[in-house]
């Protein structure tokens, strides 16, 4: 073959590719400058929300609805367990395996924090470690008051809900009271602040405070969410409450310290100091506080003008209840944390979080009131720590439904005015649009598939006999059955997306069986936890299984509409859901891996995973530029009731992308065949056309330009052809 038909061959060939290309091709969708196209935002996820306003929204656009289809594993790191890493020193704690904290991804790197505060270090890219920081260990057991030691707290279940990633570091809380902070490049230790519940020894017993000024209980020994900083203000904020959600009353505050010098800057208490002279105090003759007790009261009604309670201004409330609310606490209850990511406003210098439910949780006893300020959400002056206001979503709460998980500050359009506006779900079902300027309450969104049963409705705070009901179910004391549950009816981070405008958030049915118990002895939760259920509550669980389920929900934030819902037939939901590339992806209690269409909830994607899941996905960038999907498998924190595929197993995080190369669909012609009928009769003629209806997918342009090269160049072949034969 001389070089004329080699040429030609080739023409051929280069036409034949072409055109072959517009039809069936393959999209790269990775390169080495692959970050650097990503803004900060799309490639990295630095706190447990996504960002510093907490909105769990990923805007990046590589993985997206069009292409989520063609997801597939890329890796998998097993979590080693506790007795292979950072597990030593802690094993006087309630150990839980696994993570329980949603993976950080930031600048090609994913960090893992286990439930014992051991670091984690891999590669996005390929999954092989980096480095470990395994907790140096701790005696905080020995601290412990309880334990003969010099801190004022109580040992605790461990459980880690987040890390955060600012200024270069991780950072988390700590056990004894501390914020750790880990170099993200290295994993050490390179910033603390430490004993941040004990100010004042333990042994002065001046009737000041036990460990704090005002204190006369107990405080956990960790508070679950990791710290965020006010830059401005150059603050970083800690908080701590009652231990374990019983009556060991903790005085549960809010405090700032200077993130240079470690000072504290300013603490603002959230619940009255214990006031009764028998019960109040660590042990015998602890410090009374009777007078600062009564000091509550008046500031309290001072300022019911601040204080929303369940859209009520609690200056609308009897006087009486609201100047002695909590009572003498006589059991020292206390209310515990701040579970979710709290939220700071640069521009306003404010800052946003929830609070967890007054305690002990379910027997109210001897705590008349509404219980300010348990079950809130709270605005605090980020630089003097001076209420702002507060909006309590759940009066006297006697069911535990705190308002936990992610709080959200965002501006954007509501009831047609654009505004700046807190986002905040709450366990009672309800998610909650607030004025951040006021607290007013906009719009309160609850899913209609929540069914309460009668002993768990809200209380009504202009009510007396409301306000002063001891337990759900009073003046019975024998067993009910409580939906929404103590876990509440949203258990999980919600998330707002800001193109769509739009929330979505996780909700379900999981109804219990309980029974109150007093609450007489220190430390108790008032609940029967080890009381077996009734057989009718047994059988009726069994016989119906549809009673336990789930529902995501997607609402218009501008008017309060429900757009659409996803339901999960015996299945609870934990964890969370999350927004990017048009897809709502979440955590897969049920073992399946799912992902919804944004505009529409269709099922774009759902894989078997083999384990379920209570621990939020997240998603973020390899060192290459590709988009990929983390999801933390496995642990047992939460027990079985919730799905098929929980396992207290140390899990892992598997981690799933798009392929090198994604498969374009190929395009089939299809001719369109049209059949005509011809009937005639007595000079009447009918003509009857059927059309056959088919769909043919439409070429692109960019298709058309390459057929047309492709025409050319097989055009050319043939010229060429012709010449070699004359």
């Amino acid at each position: 073959m001389n070089h004329k038909h080699i040429l030609v061959l080739t023409a051929v060939l280069i036409g034949y590719f072409l055109m072959s290309s517009a039809f069936v091709g393959m999209t790269p969708i990775s390169s080495a400058e692959g970050q650097n196209t990503l803004t900060r935002a799309e490639r990295n996820w630095e706190y447990i929300n996504h960002n510093k306003l907490g909105t769990n929204f990923n805007p990046q656009t590589q993985l997206n609805k069009e292409n989520v289809q063609h997801v597939e594993m890329k890796w998998i790191y097993p979590i080693p367990a506790a007795a292979q890493l950072g597990g030593d020193g802690l094993l006087n704690f309630g150990m839980t395996e696994g993570t329980t904290a949603p993976p950080l991804i930031v600048d090609g790197v994913s960090f893992i924090i286990l439930n014992r505060k051991t670091v984690i270090a891999v590669d996005a890219e390929t999954g092989s470690l980096i480095w470990s920081a395994e907790h140096p260990g701790s005696d905080n057991d020995a601290n412990s008051v309880q334990s003969g030691g010099n801190l004022p707290i109580t040992g605790e279940l461990v459980h880690t809900h987040s890390v955060n990633y600012w200024g270069g570091r991780l950072w988390f809380t700590d056990f004894g009271c501390t914020l750790t902070g880990l170099d993200a490049k290295t994993g050490e230790r390179t910033k603390e602040f430490k004993n941040l519940c004990l100010e004042r020894p333990l042994d002065l017993n001046d009737k000041v405070g036990y460990g704090l000024p005002g204190n006369s209980g107990l405080y956990g020994s960790l508070q679950p969410h990791a710290p965020v900083k006010y830059e401005k203000g150059n603050l970083i904020f800690y908080s701590d409450g009652g231990a374990a959600e019983g009556t060991w009353g903790g005085r549960m505050y809010m405090a700032g310290y200077d993130y240079t010098t470690g000072d504290l800057a300013w603490r603002t208490y959230l619940m009255p100091p214990c006031g009764d002279p028998t019960t109040c105090g660590p042990g015998k003759d602890g410090p009374l506080f009777v007078e600062e007790k009564a000091a509550w009261g008046d500031w309290l009604v001072a300022s019911c003008d601040k204080i929303w309670v369940q859209q009520i201004k609690s200056c609308d409330m009897p006087r009486d209840i609201l100047q002695n609310d909590w009572g003498d606490m006589r059991s020292n209850s206390g209310i515990s944390n701040v579970w979710g990511q709290s939220v700071v406003d640069e521009e306003t210098g404010i800052l946003y979080f929830g609070t967890a439910q007054p305690g002990p949780d379910w027997n109210a006893t001897y705590g008349p009131g509404p219980r300010l300020f348990g079950s809130a959400v709270i605005a605090l002056d980020a630089d003097n720590g001076e209420l702002l206001w507060a909006h309590q979503t759940t009066a006297r709460d006697l069911w535990d439904y705190d308002c936990s998980w992610n709080t959200m500050l965002t501006t954007t359009v509501v009831k047609g005015i654009e505004r700046k506006v807190v986002i905040k779900g709450c366990k009672n079902g309800i998610v909650y649009v607030l004025d951040a300027a006021t607290g007013e309450a906009l719009h309160l969104l609850e899913s209609p598939t929540i069914k309460r049963t009668p002993h768990a409705q809200l209380l009504d705070p202009m009510s007396r006999a409301d306000m002063t009901k001891g337990w759900q179910n009073a003046p019975d004391t024998g067993p009910t059955y409580q939906n929404c549950w103590g876990a509440g009816c949203l258990e999980s981070d919600i998330v707002f997306d800001e193109e769509r405008n739009m929330l979505f958030f996780g909700t379900y049915n999981a109804p219990s069986f309980v029974q109150v118990i007093n609450v007489e002895e220190r430390g108790n939760y008032g609940l029967n936890f080890g009381a077996p259920a009734a057989a009718w509550f047994t059988e009726w669980m069994e016989d119906t299984p549809e009673l336990l389920n789930s529902t995501i929900n997607a609402y218009d934030v501008d008017t309060g509409e429900l757009k659409w819902t996803y339901d999960m037939l015996g299945t609870g939901f934990r964890g969370g859901v999350i927004v990017s590339g048009g897809v709502v992806w979440m955590s897969s209690v049920d073992g399946y891996s799912t992902a919804l269409d944004a505009d529409t909830g269709e099922v774009l994607y759902r894989m078997n995973m083999g384990l379920g899941s209570t621990v939020m996905p997240t998603i973020g960038a390899d060192s290459n530029g590709a988009i990929k999907l983390f999801r933390p498998q496995g642990t047992g924190l939460v027990g079985g009731g919730w799905g098929p595929g929980m396992t207290s197993s140390p899990g892992a995080i598997m981690v799933y992308g798009l392929p090198d190369v994604i498969p374009e669909p190929e395009i089939v012609e299809v001719e369109v065949i049209r059949e005509v009928e011809v009937i005639k009769e007595v000079q009447i003629e009918t003509v009857v056309e059927k059309e056959v209806e088919v769909t043919v997918e439409a070429i692109s342009p960019i298709s058309y330009v390459i057929i047309g090269f492709g025409i050319v160049a097989i055009i050319v072949s043939g010229v060429l052809y012709q010449r070699t034969r004359s």
